[in-house]
This record gives structure tokens, sequence and C-alpha cells, in this order.
């Protein structure tokens, strides 16, 4: 197995944590699927809305785009309130703000600390 160790370091063990606790597998996983993008895109756009008008020109059924509400609602990036007999979604904004943030501020020292084959090339040419 070929690995570069030359990162292991504290320094670079400290910076690898600090990015992986933010890495949130259900906040990237809600923005990883195009429906839920297009759904962001029109809460941005018309502000706060019922699940008939976000389902308005989108290619899936209500229900389809209630479950895709849901998980972005569990990741923190809609907010829901029930208004009489309707439930409008809307952006948490904040949230969204501070998520992306936290992920910015935890990985910005892996630029520094993950440069592509970064010293490999000596490596392959001493063992050539």
């Amino acid at each position: 197995m070929l690995n570069d160790n030359t990162k292991d370091t504290p320094k670079h063990r400290a910076a690898a944590q600090a990015a992986l606790d933010v890495l949130d597998t259900r906040y990237f996983k809600a923005l990883c699927e195009p429906t839920r993008v297009e759904i962001i895109r029109k809460l941005i756009t018309i502000g706060a809305c019922d699940v008939s008008t976000i389902a308005q020109g989108l290619s899936q059924d209500r229900s389809v785009i209630s479950r895709h509400l849901a998980t972005l609602e569990r990741a923190g990036i809609t907010v829901s309130r029930k208004i009489g007999r309707h439930v409008l979604y809307d952006l948490d904004g904040p949230y969204i703000v501070k998520k992306l943030t936290l992920i910015l501020e935890a990985t910005q020292p892996m630029a520094e600390l993950c440069k592509p084959f970064e010293g490999l090339d000596k490596t392959e040419k001493g063992a050539a």
C-alpha cells in the first residue's frame, strides 16, 4: 500500500479533526440532490410559501416535494410554520450562514496542510 505519511503531524491531525467535526452528513446529503437545490432556489426567489407553490414548475408531485422539504428541515436548511390549514416553508438563512462559516473556518487550515501530491514527485524520483 502506498501512503504518504509525511502529513502525520500533530498540527495536521488537529486540523483534520476540526474539519471532520463540521462535516455533517445530514447537511451535505440535503444539498446534494438536484430537486432540493431547486427547492432552495425557489425559496430564495419567492420567500416563504406552501408546498403547492414550491411544487409548481418542478417535475415531482407534491408528496415528493414534501419529503424533500422534510429532509431540508431535518438538516436545518428550512423551517416550517403552520398558519391555519397551511404549512409555510422558508429558508433558515442565519443557520445556513452559520453552518457554512463553521465549515469554512474549520477547513481553512487544510488548504495549507493538504496540497495535492506536494512532495510526492521527490519520493517517486528517489524510488526510481
